[in-house]
């Protein structure tokens, strides 16, 4: 092979990629980037909430609601208080879960991971079961179950 068939090789591999990077950002990248200004520009408001990106930036505030935890599920995804008594507990060695109900699979659950039992009294299921308690955190829905990750003793005070 000479050099004139390597330089015509590489100048079209060369002119080839730029023209599949030209042509994904046209049909895909920019359509998609316009359909997601548009979405957010032009989401309808409803009452309460002026714009989706209003919306999104009120649900990941850490501005507090005081709730009653028997109310969690209307408060997914915002950073809430509340009170209430651990009334069953259990750990796996990987995961202990605080719940405030006997029904805990239809109530909220307090979850602890390993990762972070150091932040915590020894075998927190013991230590907090039967105690009234304040609880921060960010109600998430898990698969379908609503939970409050806590990371540390600044999340659970007993009261």
């Amino acid at each position: 092979m000479n050099n004139k068939d390597f330089y015509f090789k590489t100048a079209f591999v060369t002119v080839a990629v730029l023209l599949v990077i030209f042509s994904g950002k046209m049909w895909i990248v920019n359509p998609l980037m316009s359909n997601s200004r548009q979405v957010i520009a032009s989401a309808p408001a409803t009452q309460g909430e002026s714009s989706f990106a209003g919306n999104q930036e009120k649900r990941f505030s850490k501005e507090k609601i005081n709730i009653n935890w028997k109310d969690a599920a209307k408060y997914v995804d915002s950073y809430v208080i509340f009170e209430g008594e651990i009334v069953s507990a259990y750990n796996n060695g990987k995961v202990c879960y605080l719940n405030l109900d006997k029904d805990y699979k239809n109530s909220i659950t307090l979850v602890i991971f390993s990762t972070k039992f150091s932040r915590f009294p020894d075998k927190p299921e013991k230590c907090y079961l039967g105690k009234k308690v304040r609880v921060e955190g960010r109600i998430k829905d898990y698969k379908g179950r609503l939970e409050i990750i806590l990371g540390g003793t600044e999340s659970i005070k007993v009261l």
